[in-house]
């Protein structure tokens, strides 16, 4: 399969976003070293004391639409003191991967290899709550996109609400650092992907503009069992949250359609019967993902 070469704005924006159904949110704090290297972290005791007050200023002003200023964060993790191998960045102590990246106007491109297998644009987006891979990409896997057995997600965009097809990534890699297990939707609309939190989560990430280099720490968060399956405990509640949401809101529904209406009440009951499928998906994706069942509240 001929893979596309460019990708049109309007296709990206759809993944600038954050995920729709993400009540609680946290800081994503932004200091700038010496050296002009542009760092990113959600804990303030990281950023030098002399930049505290300006990044926690900058964070907490109003946000309007930019994606990276807010990402759900999973709880924070103590620095190590030792006994992990590898460089050591923003106090925490962990494999170091430095990864070269293309300027793509303001973005950053990279290319990962999904599955061990097809190797795909991404757009690295600390603002996207998951991963999001093109539908060529996903036909060159083999994965399922539809079907009753195939979970939707909805997310808000600029242009609407809209849905995607969920699946569960084997595996990705960039450069040298490796995820397994990643949960991830497929956009038919978009040519080239987006590599954001459900990825991200695993690693502390610093960002060299100058030197065009991101450097992702592994943070050991997924083998202490805080992410699982890239997301954190508020996120897999926001999910559950959202499904069980809509299927109140359809039942809702089904009350207020009068009973003579034999072929509306059937097509609202089908709606509601969809959704419950739904989130039995959901569910087994959270089993997969060995998701505790405190965060499915």
């Amino acid at each position: 399969m001929e893979r596309p070469s460019s990708f049109p704005i309007a296709s990206l924006i759809l993944g600038l976003l954050l995920h729709a159904a993400a009540p609680a949110n946290a800081e994503i704090y932004r200091w700038t070293d010496s050296a002009g290297r542009v760092h990113f972290t959600h804990d303030l005791d990281r950023v030098p004391s002399a930049q505290r007050l300006a990044a926690k200023s900058a964070a907490e002003a109003p946000k309007g639409r930019d994606p990276i200023q807010i990402y759900d964060a999973p709880a924070r993790v103590a620095p190590r003191s030792s006994g992990t191998s590898g460089s050591t960045l923003l106090g925490r102590a962990g494999k170091a991967h430095r990864i070269r990246v293309q300027r793509a106007g303001s973005s950053m491109r990279v290319v990962a290899r999904i599955n061990g297998r097809v190797d795909v644009p991404f757009i690295l987006d600390t603002g996207a709550s998951d991963v999001l891979l093109p539908k060529w990409a996903a036909d060159e896997l083999g994965l399922a996109t539809e079907g009753p057995g195939v979970r939707r997600v909805t997310y808000q965009t600029a242009n609407g609400v809209i849905e995607a097809p969920v699946v569960m990534l084997d595996s990705i890699e960039l450069g040298s650092a490796r995820a397994e297990g990643v949960v991830g939707s497929v956009s038919a609309g978009m040519q080239i992907g987006l590599l954001g939190l459900a990825f991200l989560n695993r690693f502390e990430v610093q960002i060299d503009p100058r030197e065009g280099i991101v450097t992702l720490v592994e943070n050991g968060m997924e083998a202490e069992g805080i992410i699982r399956g890239g997301r954190s405990a508020q996120q897999w509640r926001n999910q559950f949250y959202g499904a069980r949401a809509r299927i109140r809101h359809a039942e809702e529904l089904i009350q207020e359609v009068p009973s003579s209406k034999s072929r509306a009440l059937a097509r609202a009951e089908a709606q509601r019967d969809a959704l419950i499928r739904q989130l039995d998906l959901l569910e087994g994706e959270a089993d997969d993902a060995r998701v505790p069942f405190g965060w499915r509240d």
